[in-house]
């Protein structure tokens, strides 16, 4: 039962099937390398967009922090306005009173 011309030796048929086992695992593991490799491609992907948004969301930032300066100008020059119309105001009601 042992004996090297056996050919129905159990350890030659385990010796087949672990050849088996192994082919079918490098085929996995072949699989697995590509799904891998194709991760990598759109996480570098993913990353550059992510980049190009936070890029852009700095922009906007900057843009925003202008507006606000801008606001706070436009608020400035609206009070002297304001203040120079009052005073018109009264010059008018004052010689319309003392004419």
């Amino acid at each position: 039962m042992g004996s090297e011309k056996d050919k129905t030796h159990l350890f030659k048929w385990t010796n087949k099937s672990i050849v088996e086992e192994i082919e079918d695992f490098q085929d996995l593991f072949n699989v697995l390398l590509v799904e891998n490799s194709e991760f990598q491609k759109s996480m570098r992907a993913c990353e550059t967009i992510l980049k190009r948004h936070e890029s852009r969301i700095e922009e906007m930032e900057d843009a925003i922090t202008s507006c606000e300066e801008k606001t706070i100008e436009c608020i400035r020059e609206l009070r002297v306005i304001k203040a120079l119309f009052v005073c018109c105001l009264l010059m008018v009601f004052m010689y319309i009173t003392y004419a």
